[in-house]
């Protein structure tokens, strides 16, 4: 049980200095030699724990989801967002991921390094079933809110709940990643506020999935 305890403990350790030189540094340009210095331990016990450094970045990847995830999601299971309209659930998680977009700015910027991490190393599926299931795991949610709409008629849209979701939900991520990543890069950028951005974005996925748009603008 010690034992057990006291190697949960080093995973978390090693796991918060890579996130931590992750966001700072970047995947690409973080080495284990660094994650051991910051983690206080050899690089020999780092390979202990991780094979890679692809499985400790995925490791980290998951373990970043699990916790933003947990700060955000409660507010669903609350009384007053149950007895809300499915509009005005899909309103309420849109608010939810702008609320991430302007505290979990690191977060976003891993996101972003992640997929080209993935992407350049060409890491294969079968070892992102459990970081994809991460996120996958916010999808009820969503689906539970688009079909509530479909029922009360509160939404109407002429595609699966499956296209809807996958759609606004890449389209809204892409777009937070791209913004928290890279959005100053340009002057132009600058013209539209990167937080209004994502406001504007999610208002229009609004207007387009709302039977009735009045109702998004009678409050």
């Amino acid at each position: 049980m010690i034992r057990k305890q006291q190697t949960e403990q080093r995973t978390r350790q090693i796991l918060h200095a890579a996130l931590k030189l992750f966001c700072d540094k970047g995947i690409e340009d973080t080495s284990v030699e660094d994650i051991a210095r910051e983690s206080s331990v050899g690089p020999a016990t780092i390979y202990r724990y991780f094979d890679t450094k692809a499985e400790l970045a995925i490791s980290a990847g998951i373990a970043y989801w699990q916790e933003v995830a947990g700060k955000y999601v409660d507010v669903f299971s609350q009384k007053h967002y149950l007895e809300m309209t499915g509009l005005y659930q899909i309103r309420c998680i849109f608010h939810t991921f702008l609320q991430i977009f302007e505290k979990e700015y690191m977060f976003l910027k891993f996101l972003q390094e992640f997929d080209i991490f993935v992407r350049r190393y060409q890491i294969p599926k079968t070892r992102l079933t459990e970081y994809e299931e991460c996120i996958l795991n916010l999808k009820p949610y969503v689906t539970d809110a688009l079909e509530k709409g479909l029922l009360d008629k509160s939404l109407a849209f002429p595609y699966t709940v499956e296209e809807v979701y996958f759609s606004v939900m890449h389209t809204l991520l892409s777009l937070m990643q791209k913004l928290a990543y890279n959005g100053s890069i340009l002057s132009s950028d600058e013209r539209v506020g990167l937080s209004a951005q994502i406001q504007i974005i999610e208002d229009l996925l609004l207007r387009g999935l709302a039977r009735e748009t009045g109702e998004l603008l009678s409050d």
